[in-house]
């Protein structure tokens, strides 16, 4: 493989301890209150105007607008700099690019705040590129794949997607990448199994020795449970 995109919440990144209060001051905002940590973990890596619908299925654009606002406000304040790097990251994107392949970010978090946060993690020495979604947040994971794999002259067949959310398995097989369930974030493995992924890893550390160094960064038919 010439190519690595990955996810950042819930797969470089623990972004739960600034992603909850702005998540719970976004939906103070249309009207939802007393939203307990559980309910919240769930919706994880899910766009805010989907997230808005589910918990209030009367929600109007305006009021979804209002809460991508008040939810950016918050998150820009406090959460950027409570996001944390997983155990095990610094060594898989090192691994990555002492075999001379790109690593790109793709995620469907507004682009100049993922870009914020990874500045912020300084991992813009590893990453050649970061995809964001727009301030609307209505771009699939398929489109922002494509703007990345476009941006970085990367052939489908020659990259993989790593994610932990349905999303990411999605948008990945849509373009013809080949999806890694990372087994360590937000999502579950019944969750991307359903979507369609077949590869999965259980840490960073299992990644990098599976994915990465196993072949130098080609795949042969690599195991679809990887979990030591």
């Amino acid at each position: 493989m010439k190519a690595y995109l990955f996810d950042l919440d819930g797969t470089l990144t623990d972004s739960r301890a600034g992603l909850f209060p702005a998540f719970r001051k976004g939906l103070e905002t249309i009207g939802v209150t007393s939203v307990s940590d559980a309910q919240l973990q769930q919706f994880l890596g899910t766009p805010l105007p989907q997230m808005f619908r589910m918990m209030r299925a009367d929600v109007e654009q305006h009021d979804i607008d209002a809460g991508m606002a008040a939810f950016r406000a918050k998150y820009q304040k406090t959460g950027i700099k409570a996001n944390k790097l997983y155990p095990g990251i610094i060594g898989l994107l090192e691994s990555i690019r002492q075999r001379n392949c790109k690593i790109w970010v793709v995620t469907s978090k507004p682009e100049q705040q993922a870009k914020e946060v990874v500045r912020y993690l300084e991992l813009n020495s590893y990453v050649e590129g970061v995809v964001g979604a727009g301030l609307a947040e209505i771009d699939t994971k398929a489109d922002l794949i494509t703007r990345a794999l476009s941006a970085g002259r990367i052939e489908s067949d020659q990259a993989v997607m790593a994610g932990d959310r349905s999303y990411d398995v999605i948008g990945a097989i849509a373009t013809g990448v080949l999806p890694i369930g990372v087994l360590w974030g937000y999502g579950s493995a019944d969750e991307l199994k359903a979507a369609g992924c077949q590869h999965f890893a259980s840490s960073p550390d299992v990644f990098r020795r599976t994915y990465v160094e196993a072949d130098a960064g080609r795949f042969v038919q690599p195991p679809l449970l990887a979990t030591r």
